[in-house]
């Protein structure tokens, strides 16, 4: 490009800047923006029982007093299943090429990966391609334990991403050694970011497919 009509908005890009830029990996639309509402619940929660309960968090062994009201967090999630399946949801799955599973606060990880492997397995086989766990919490021994499970159901195309939320920020954690989302060694923790989805919005950018 000529540097005499290069605009003050362009730039030239390096060979290197460039194939970082493909090679990188992106979430279809509809991921990130169900996660922004997940953690507006979490934080919502958590506001309102330090303002209506007398316990103190820090003594506590236990989150479901917590995030006990997971019907709300169902419902303000409810356009998802418009793009995806979702588990639990409000309407029987249809089918989708993407299912979400919610493995947050009184749902265990073990029960959410479950319910993923039955899913893609038996009720969907043949149309669910990516699975997506939302859960606020990492235990290692729930993964070995289904390790085989996921093997055998990569074979058939289907990918796992488990995806850690808290209120402050998620992250995908990787589990092979050949993932595509991890760069120099290192996850990548993505900070809240702007606020401002509704369900109800008239601005959502639709989700023109995603493909593994």
């Amino acid at each position: 490009m000529n540097p005499e009509k290069k605009g003050e908005n362009e730039r030239e890009w390096t060979i290197g800047e460039l194939m970082q830029k493909m090679g990188s990996f992106s979430y279809p639309d509809f991921i990130p923006e169900a996660i922004n509402d997940v953690q507006e619940w979490m934080n919502q929660s958590l506001a309102d029982h330090s303002r209506n309960s007398d316990s103190d968090l820090f003594y506590s062994f236990t989150d479901d007093a917590v995030y006990a009201d997971m019907d709300k967090l169902v419902k303000s999630l409810e356009w998802v299943e418009k793009k995806a399946d979702l588990l639990p949801g409000t309407r029987q799955p249809e089918g989708f090429r993407d299912a979400v599973i919610l493995c947050i606060g009184p749902s265990e990880l073990e029960d959410g990966i479950r319910a993923a492997i039955d899913h893609s397995a038996i009720f969907s086989r043949g149309s669910c391609k990516n699975i997506w766990l939302f859960c606020d919490s990492w235990i290692l021994g729930d993964i070995i334990r289904y390790s085989e499970h996921l093997k055998v159901l990569s074979t058939y195309g289907v990918t796992f991403h488990f995806m850690l939320v808290t209120p402050w920020g998620w992250a995908e954690i990787p589990v092979s050694s050949d993932w595509s989302g991890v760069e120099t060694g290192k996850i990548d923790w993505k900070k809240n970011g702007k606020k401002g989805h509704s369900g109800t919005s008239g601005g959502r950018k639709e989700d023109e497919g995603f493909q593994q």
